[in-house]
């Protein structure tokens, strides 16, 4: 069997070929329209026999199974879900047999399992996570070498095929995401993103896959080359397919991806293949290219450690700003937030949670300790709302493991759990958490017979829990340390302790270090000053992440100075560039001093659900008509959505949580309209995945979309004939008509409705889109427009409006 240190050794000191795009080669030869390539396991063994054999011949050394689409939820879109145990099982039985006696890995293939994980879909963590665990005990148990999981976008699945995998495969995994044009997923993540996750969850490799092109690939690979000890791995596809005499062709030729596979290697990338459109005379290509070549040396710029959300890392380093922890998002002292929390309202939290990002703080605690209320679900439904309503890394704050469980389902990244003690009770469960969720954990200096008084006793404790962390396979830069910080007004002499510890932690264990601030002022007049004064001693001493209220304009003032004597922030840039942040008056305030009107037009653009009917009652409470309220208000607000989406600002979560709140304005609004304009839309579309395809994610979240931008969608499903197409749009008169397409082998079918519509003499505009279709393509079958993505598709129905006009 091959073991994780076998494969990391081989990675570092020799370039390991891939094969290239075996659903593509499988549909070009063998695969009918509207049968899933994972079929022709049980229909034709030998077809995929062949095809593995074709890449060995041409110099693979890694071939993967024939079930890039096995899991349960994917092949139920089938009808094969029944049959997913046999299906993987098969798969890695004719990959062995294809590589006989060959010197040749067999890597089990795990895709996208067909559905979005919430917020972004409809499927929640857990059913994701155990059909992933199920495909995965399959090809691990008929005998895998290694698993790759590739083709991601949505970071919340990959995690979930991450977890999986490492649960129930003690062997290699490669973790590989897609990125739409190098810079981000579809739905937000970036590439040092992505790493940081995988990196957290024990990929023993990462890498990037699929994409538009080896050009975008190499951009993306570009930013993380120099961030991870990791081997890297890419397989390109070969450029966007387009249509040419009937039949679907790749443009990157065999010499074009030879040629970016020594690129790749010169950025330091040791694992490469190839993806779709990539065949037999790719890979030899690439083989040839390679023959020789050895992996460079990577200068590797590490840093303290990192944390995540689903579009953000931040980073934790000696020679970097220090990033702040805001704790406003807690009850302690705070009875209109306790008496929310009781009652399952967010309103607080969400605020709060606005506020202290644009008041600068980089990651956000959030505690919901109230007795006599359900901590797990309350405290899901809170992870939940600070998720869609910031893109900050969050730190679970609670000592409840059940409680910490379920945020860390909820959680897109890479969080901090706050936190651990050293009482035996709970400190194993809550570190195998850590280590299971890919989380950093916060240990405090106490245990059950409370804190010690003194420093070396409180460093005793710190050691304890970061060498059981590390035990159980945490990694050092994921165990922070807290020293403690106590009301220096009952006890003098413990605040030094707590300082002399921060020195003592730094010094001998190296981690990282926070600390909340106000609890030293406890009981004291004027605790601003306490607070402040205390922050820059602790800074002084090590401290590498204050707890702090980032409202507080004297403790942001003292960590702006801070970072230019400490020489974080070089050439007082940002201490020059800082205006003041908000006080803690000013943003309890600050929803007060917005009009109604701005506060609606926020409640839309930020997806503040929970608010917005209270937002339109307060606007037509001014004397304003529903109809004014949705063209000078709500529909300014959804365009605002569309720029920032266009200036990658927004991400397919924000745009899709705006949908939503826009749908929820429209249902209190539409009642109040004139008779005249509540009949009237702007336009009907009818959408389709067209036949033999059974993708229909994209088309979904373009028909929400288009219908809170006033639009009448007529939504077909998926796998639908020409023919009804036709039938549907001549019926309901249709202004447009959208497709789309995920497969190579059915995006001909786009062509023929488009012919058949014609035929029909049915005047009506046509948008097409879909993973595998470019602009190209769309001019090619007479497409009147192509929509790379639900934005986008708006913007191409407005402006083909504008030219009917």
């Amino acid at each position: 069997m091959l073991t994780r240190q076998e494969f990391r050794n081989r990675a570092n000191r020799e370039i390991i070929l891939l094969d290239g795009g075996l659903g593509t080669l499988l549909q070009q030869r063998d695969l009918a329209i509207g049968q899933a390539p994972e079929e022709l396991n049980l229909r034709k063994p030998e077809s995929v026999i062949r095809a593995h054999r074709d890449f060995i011949a041409a110099g693979s050394q890694v071939i993967l199974t024939n079930t890039f689409g096995g899991t349960r939820i994917k092949l139920d879109e089938y009808h094969l879900g029944d049959k997913a145990r046999n299906i993987n099982s098969l798969a890695v039985e004719l990959a062995r047999k294809a590589a006989g006696n060959a010197d040749v890995w067999v890597a089990g293939c795990i895709g996208p399992c067909g559905k979005y994980l919430k917020p972004v879909g409809k499927l929640d963590f857990r059913p994701a996570y155990e059909t992933f665990s199920e495909q995965v005990r399959y090809l691990a148990g008929a005998g895998v070498d290694l698993l790759i999981i590739e083709t991601m976008s949505d970071i919340r699945e990959t995690r979930a095929a991450m977890m999986a995998a490492r649960r129930y495969f003690n062997g290699p995994i490669i973790a590989q995401m897609t990125f739409a044009d190098g810079r981000n997923t579809v739905t937000g993540t970036d590439p040092l993103t992505a790493l940081t996750v995988m990196e957290a969850l024990d990929a023993d490799a990462f890498g990037i896959n699929c994409s538009t092109g080896p050009e975008e690939i190499f951009s993306a690979i570009k930013e993380v080359q120099n961030k991870t000890l990791l081997p890297l791995s890419v397989e390109p596809n070969a450029g966007m397919p387009r249509i040419e005499e009937g039949r679907t062709c790749f443009p990157a030729s065999p010499e074009h991806l030879a040629e970016y596979a020594v690129k790749f290697v010169d950025a330091g990338v040791t694992i490469i293949g190839a993806c779709c459109g990539a065949g037999p005379s790719h890979i030899k290509a690439m083989a040839t290219a390679l023959k020789g070549m050895k992996p460079v040396h990577r200068q590797i710029l590490r840093c303290r450690s990192r944390l995540a959300s689903r579009n953000r890392t931040i980073e934790i380093c000696n020679d970097r700003p220090i990033r702040i922890i805001g704790e406003r998002i807690n009850p302690t002292g705070r009875k209109k937030l306790r008496k929310e929390l009781g009652d399952g309202v967010f309103h607080i939290v969400r605020r709060d949670a606005i506020e202290q990002v644009r008041a600068g703080a980089d990651i956000l605690d959030v505690n919901v300790g109230v007795p006599g209320i359900d901590e797990l679900e309350i405290m899901r439904a809170a992870i939940q709302v600070v998720q869609k309503a910031v893109g900050a890394p969050i730190s679970i704050d609670s000592t409840n493991p059940d409680a910490i469980e379920i945020a860390l389902e909820e959680i897109e990244g890479k969080p901090l759990i706050n936190s651990v003690t050293a009482d035996e009770s709970k400190m194993d469960r809550i570190l195998a958490l850590a280590k299971r969720f890919g989380a950093a954990v916060l240990g405090l200096t106490l245990d059950d017979n409370g804190i010690p008084g003194s420093a070396e006793g409180r460093l005793e404790l710190a050691r304890k829990i970061v060498n059981r962390g590390m035990s159980i396979g945490l990694r050092h830069e994921d165990i922070f340390i807290d020293p403690l910080t106590l009301a220096v007004g009952a006890e003098p002499e413990r605040s030094l302790e707590s300082l002399k510890t921060l020195r003592m932690v730094k010094e001998q264990l190296g981690v990282c270090t926070v600390m909340g601030i106000s609890n030293v002022s406890y009981g004291l007049p004027n605790r601003s000053l306490i607070n402040r004064t205390f922050l820059s001693m602790a800074l002084q001493s090590g401290l590498d992440l204050p707890i702090i209220n980032p409202f507080s304009e004297t403790s942001m003032q003292t960590i702006a100075a801070a970072n230019v004597l400490l020489n974080r922030d070089h050439g007082a840039k940002l201490f020059i560039d800082q205006f003041v942040a908000f006080t803690e008056e000013k943003a309890e305030a600050a929803a007060d001093t917005r009009s109604v009107d701005e506060q609606l037009f926020d409640a839309i653009l930020y997806g503040n659900r929970d608010a917005i009917v209270q937002r339109i009652d307060d606007v037509l409470a001014t004397g304003r008509d529903a109809l004014g309220v949705n063209e000078k208000i709500l529909i300014p607000a959804l365009q605002e959505v569309g720029r920032r989406y266009e200036r990658k600002q927004f991400f397919l979560p924000q745009v899709i949580l705006a949908a939503e709140t826009m749908q929820d304005a429209f249902k209190r609004l539409k009642d109040l309209f004139p008779a005249a304009e509540q009949a009237q839309s702007r336009g009907t579309i009818v959408l389709a995945t067209v036949k033999g395809d059974v993708h229909d994610i994209g088309k979904n979240i373009v028909s929400t979309i288009l219908q809170n931008y006033g639009f009448k969608v007529i939504d077909l499903g998926k796998n639908v004939d020409s023919r009804d197409i036709v039938k549907i749009a001549d019926k309901v008169k249709a202004n447009f008509v959208g497709l789309s397409a995920l497969m190579t082998t059915t995006m001909v079918e786009m062509g023929r409705v488009i012919k058949d519509l014609g035929e029909a003499g049915i005047k009506t505009k046509v948008i097409v889109g879909g993973a595998v279709v470019s602009k190209d393509f769309a001019a090619d079958i007479g497409a009147d427009g192509y929509g790379k993505d639900a934005m986008e598709a708006v913007r191409i129905i407005d402006l083909l409006l504008d030219d009917k006009a």
